[in-house]
């Protein structure tokens, strides 16, 4: 039987790949000559519920989802980045992400639209401030992170529509509804388990062009 597939463009067949976690796209590139770089030119980056359970385990994941950024072609965008990590850990072992701002630059740098992050990990990751003056930027959902203080002096989202935060920590209110303020298309807001360093007053949400909003759990 005829391999109808390997017969189309590098297009459609990246276009296919898109829809497949990274790991199974990257394992494509066994098939054939045809198929041993594809992968690397997917638009979408998906490193979707990765349980890790020790040092090993974390070693292996960093490595790999390091590798997969510096093995793509620096002029080939990803549209997409989707990051869903599990850390179980124990009082004998704590795991991190050591590369995490660094793979985040990266695909800063290759004007992403799409970016999913979420890291259940013991001690929540600080957000690189570069993500808060993307201008590619149109979805941002965030999950087990903590905001540098720093950040409300880079803001500016001028391509946000959806910003989802949860279980995100934040300095002060002002700091949340700066963000805000820089999201200028802001259509679609979620936040839910809203945590800040210093309780202040009340917040008072006022964006023009929301048109859907859901809060839970905000303290």
């Amino acid at each position: 039987m005829a391999d109808r597939i390997s017969t189309l463009p590098d297009s459609v067949l990246c276009h296919i790949l898109s829809f497949l976690e990274t790991k199974q796209a990257v394992a494509t590139s066994i098939l054939s000559n045809r198929w041993k770089h594809l992968w690397l030119s997917v638009p979408v980056l998906d490193f979707s519920i990765t349980r890790l359970t020790d040092k090993d385990d974390n070693f292996r994941f960093n490595d790999f989802v390091y590798s997969v950024l510096l093995s793509r072609d620096a002029t080939v965008p990803i549209k997409s980045f989707r990051l869903y990590v599990i850390y179980d850990y124990n009082e004998h072992v704590t795991l991190r992400i050591p590369s995490f701002a660094k793979w985040i630059n990266i695909v800063l740098q290759r004007r992403v639209e799409y970016l999913d992050l979420h890291a259940d990990i013991y001690g929540w990751p600080i957000l690189p401030n570069t993500i808060f003056n993307c201008t590619t930027l149109v979805i941002l959902k965030l999950n087990f992170f903590w905001i540098d203080p720093s950040c409300s002096s880079v803001l500016l989202l001028p391509s946000l529509k959806t910003l989802h935060l949860q279980f995100t920590t934040f300095p002060k209110h002002q700091d949340f509804m700066s963000l805000l303020g820089n999201c200028p298309n802001l259509e679609d807001l979620l936040i839910s388990d809203l945590w800040f360093d210093y309780k202040e007053d009340s917040l008072a949400l006022i964006t023009r062009t929301l048109q859907a909003l859901i809060m839970r759990r905000t303290l």
